[in-house]
């Protein structure tokens, strides 16, 4: 049986959310994961590329919440040796804004954009 309330529950209990898909067109898990905190451990595919940022990529800290799946025993690792960094990232992840606010606002920008040089 598939319980809505239950699988939230589940990603609310959770540090971290694996997605191993080999082909993740949109990557919906991992929304929902981020929305409670949990860190994400993706394939680089699809929808996962865009949403998922290394924690030890040093140019792109600002945007670190997880890592990839090749990197699943540095993820583990992290967890264990460095446990108030990893609760850091827990609570960014939850900040950020996956609104459609945000994005429809950028769309719109672009299209204004478009539409004025076009």
């Amino acid at each position: 049986m598939y319980s809505e309330e239950l699988s939230h529950m589940l990603y609310a209990a959770t540090g971290m959310v694996l997605v191993p898909s080999i082909d993740e067109p949109c990557g919906l898990a991992q929304m929902i994961g981020m929305r409670y905190g949990a860190v994400l451990i993706v394939r680089k595919t699809g929808g996962l590329v865009d949403t998922a940022f290394d924690m030890d990529d040093e140019l792109h800290v600002e945007m670190a919440n997880g890592f990839s799946f090749e990197a699943l025993a540095r993820a583990f690792s992290r967890y264990r040796e460095k446990p108030n960094e990893w609760n850091d990232v827990s609570g960014k992840i939850m900040e950020i804004d996956k609104s459609w606010n945000k994005t429809s606002g950028k769309y719109l920008g672009v299209h204004n954009f478009i539409r004025v040089k076009g």
